[in-house]
């Protein structure tokens, strides 16, 4: 019974993380429940992947993204972060923030484990797989804010995730990254948690938003 129960847990981490899986175990599974937390969100994808997917065989494409998340996992997971699902080649993870004289910790472990991913990404998957390819090239969205964190779903498929204009909003400044071809691109209400060296980029409209906001980019000596 230990042993297997012991499985379990290793199966439920795995799939949908090292929080999550627990919760999930000891039977928080009624779908609706969910509680509100404060957090430093990342929105990660990578860039060109649909270009590289056409041109690459299959398994040369798999090898690539579970190289590229094993480099992301390991340095969020290194400083406190938890991913909580793969979007194609691009993923979902939080910093919880217990309270809020946290939120400055939090956006830092955030902010460095951006900085050493981005930095990880040359080495991310083994020459002979990237073998004739540029190096990988990716865009990280940081946000801070408050989001649901429950079970959301059908009846018979439930999801244990994070919903809430803070996962849109983390979105948008993904895609504002993307435009502007920087690596790492944060919110105002990030760079406010965060206190540190950033620079602004100025106000932008963001897709399916009122208004415009002012977004940030690390300082060139980061």
């Amino acid at each position: 019974m230990f042993t297997q129960r012991a499985i379990a847990e290793n199966v439920l981490k795995a799939y949908i993380g090292r929080t999550t899986g627990p919760r999930v175990l000891t039977g928080q599974i009624r779908r609706g429940a969910g509680e509100d937390i404060n957090a430093i969100l990342w929105s990660s994808d990578l860039r060109s992947f649909t270009q590289l997917s056409d041109r690459l065989a299959g398994n040369r494409v798999i090898a690539i993204l579970n190289a590229l998340f094993d480099a992301q996992a390991t340095i969020i997971e290194r400083y406190g972060g938890e991913i909580l699902k793969f979007i194609g080649d691009g993923l979902l993870a939080i910093f919880p923030i217990a309270e809020q004289s946290a939120a400055g910790a939090a956006a830092q472990h955030a902010l460095t484990a951006a900085l050493e991913t981005i930095a990880a990404m040359s080495l991310a998957a083994p020459e002979d797989i990237r073998a004739g390819e540029e190096p990988l090239r990716m865009v990280i969205a940081l946000h801070r804010g408050t989001v649901v964190y429950g079970n959301i779903g059908a009846a018979q498929r439930l999801d244990f995730t994070v919903i809430g204009p803070a996962v849109n909003f983390v979105s948008r400044v993904e895609a504002v990254a993307k435009a502007l071809d920087l690596p790492i691109v944060v919110s105002a209400d990030f760079a406010r948690a965060h206190g540190g060296n950033l620079r602004s980029l100025g106000r932008y409209e963001l897709r399916g938003l009122e208004g415009s906001y002012e977004l940030f980019a690390t300082a060139p000596d980061q």
